[in-house]
């Protein structure tokens, strides 16, 4: 009699442990800082699937994406201003989210930003330097929040950020990264692959870029 008990106990948990396994998902929220990179915007000025987009996608065949926030990326988005949202706690009016609530409680937070500020003809050193003290700044307020994944896309070459400008700029993302145990997501090659964009003359990407982009933060996880 014991024994029986015993076995039925024994199969009782492992069927609970694999219902557990098979049905339960874990709930996470997913939040998008950056400028035209993270929101997908085109070359065509219309928003299109972006990154973010196809990294919901991938945690949503196994898991529950409780919350997706994006609206706190936007084109044009500079590290000054998001460096200013997040210390003014900026509240998205739509659904009265601060972003440093949504900060905290991200399980995965992508930041894509630099792509819009810098591509410029005569970039100056110093616009360089003060880009890069703002992520420094940026990194260690968000820190302050969560201690979560956190992904920094790096930059790529465009006709107006030539690779020697690009190289130097992401050689110091990555020590910043380092510096802030955030995970640094290297796409500087992408710009060798046509197939990636809908535009010569646009360094915004089309699906397959941002799907590339997807591809590389999901090798992390």
């Amino acid at each position: 009699m014991k024994k029986k008990i015993i076995l039925t106990i024994i199969v009782a948990s492992f069927l609970t442990f694999f219902i557990y396994k098979h049905v339960y998902h874990e709930k996470i929220n997913i939040v998008t800082l950056g400028d035209g990179i993270s929101t997908g915007e085109t070359a065509y000025d219309v928003t299109g699937y972006s990154f973010n987009d196809y990294l919901r996608d991938y945690y949503e065949e196994n898991q529950t994406v409780e919350e997706y926030i994006t609206e706190f990326s936007r084109k044009g988005e500079t590290t000054e201003t998001l460096k200013t949202k997040i210390s003014n706690n900026y509240t998205l009016e739509s659904t009265n989210t601060k972003i440093q609530q949504a900060i905290a409680e991200a399980k995965i937070l992508t930041i894509a930003i630099g792509m819009d500020e810098l591509n410029q003809k005569n970039l100056k050193s110093k616009q360089i330097d003060q880009y890069l003290e703002n992520i420094d700044k940026i990194l260690t307020v968000i820190r302050i929040y969560n201690n979560k994944a956190i992904f920094l896309i790096g930059l790529y070459p465009t006709s107006s950020l030539n690779k020697e400008k690009v190289r130097e700029i992401n050689q110091r993302l990555k020590e910043l990264c380092a510096k802030h145990q955030v995970t640094y997501i290297d796409i500087e090659n992408i710009s060798e692959n046509q197939e990636y964009f809908f535009d010569s003359n646009s360094y915004y990407l089309n699906y397959k870029g941002h799907r590339y982009i997807s591809e590389q933060i999901q090798s992390f996880l």
